[in-house]
C-alpha cells in the first residue's frame, strides 16, 4: 500500500468518528488503478472523463454550513502534481479553499480553522 493510501484510510477513519451530522465528506478515487488490459483502462478512463471526472481533484471534499473545503493529502514529502496545482487555482479562484494535509493532525487543524464543529478531536479519540 502506498503512503498516500495509507493517510486517506487513517484519515477517513478519523473523519467517520470526528464530524457530526452537519458535515458530509467524500473522497474522489483519482488514482484508482483500473483493471482490465490497456484498452480497457483506457475505455474506463475515458468513460470517467465523459461523466466529469477532472484530474487534480483534491483527495477529500468536507462539505459544512454550505462551504466546501477541498482537502489534497501528501505523505512525508510529496508534492502535488501539474494537474492538482492548477485544480488548486481553480478552486480557490471560485472561492473555496483547497489545502494540503500530511496527517490527521493537520486535517483537523483545517476543519477546526474553517470553524467545522467536531464530535471528537484526536486527544480524545485514543
Amino acid at each position: 500500500m502506498r503512503p498516500e493510501d495509507a493517510l486517506q484510510i487513517s484519515v477517513v477513519d478519523y473523519l467517520r468518528r470526528a464530524l457530526t451530522a452537519a458535515s458530509w465528506f467524500c473522497a474522489i478515487p483519482n488514482g484508482a488503478v483500473f483493471a482490465g488490459g490497456k484498452i480497457d483502462r483506457a475505455r474506463q478512463g475515458a468513460k470517467l472523463k465523459a461523466m466529469g471526472l477532472r484530474p487534480g481533484a483534491p483527495d477529500l471534499f468536507v462539505v459544512h454550513a454550505g462551504h466546501f473545503l477541498g482537502i489534497e493529502l501528501k505523505a512525508g514529502k510529496g508534492t502535488q502534481e501539474p494537474s492538482q496545482v492548477a485544480t488548486q487555482g481553480e478552486i480557490m479562484n471560485a472561492g473555496a479553499p483547497y489545502t494540503i494535509a500530511r496527517s490527521i493532525d493537520d486535517v483537523e487543524m483545517i476543519l477546526v480553522t474553517a470553524g467545522v464543529p467536531l464530535r471528537a478531536q484526536l486527544a480524545r479519540l485514543g
